[in-house]
């Protein structure tokens, strides 16, 4: 299946003083990008996720290049992969593209941790068996 898409728009509160988006704005878009693929995709909202299997999914290590400005009004895809998935962690390829043009690159490790941060768990078999369809080849980024 490849990567999960969601098409957007930088918008104004995206954005810093220059019209660009201002980096912490990334990061909030990026940990929406991840709820939307746990809802839409994996069919399992982080509500869901909490309250049936008394797990969460804190984010441990993120490594993100601005390689291009993304400007107020212009239209990007937000696009997530997996690159590898653990017994209790994954490691996601989350980027911006315009045009073709990837703008913006992140990898993003998650861990799936029981909800009183007592250690990692493995995911559930059903979140899991969706996840591999999102797999992706490290030259694919």
């Amino acid at each position: 299946m490849g990567y999960f898409t969601v098409p957007g728009k930088v918008r104004f509160g995206h954005t810093d003083s220059a019209g660009i988006i201002f980096y912490p704005r990334f990061f909030e878009i990026q940990n929406s990008m991840v709820e939307d693929w746990f809802e839409d995709a994996l069919e399992h909202s982080f509500a869901h996720f909490r309250d049936k299997f008394n797990l969460t999914t804190p984010l441990v290590d993120v490594n993100t290049q601005f390689l291009h400005p993304c400007r107020l009004g212009e239209k990007l895809d937000v696009k997530l992969g997996v690159l590898e998935l653990g017994r209790a962690s994954l490691i996601l390829r989350v980027k911006a593209v315009r045009d073709g043009l990837t703008c913006i690159t992140s990898r993003a490790v998650l861990v799936c941790s029981k909800t009183d941060f007592s250690g990692a768990a493995p995911w559930p078999d059903a979140i899991r068996t969706r996840m591999q369809a999102y797999k992706i080849d490290e030259d694919e980024t």
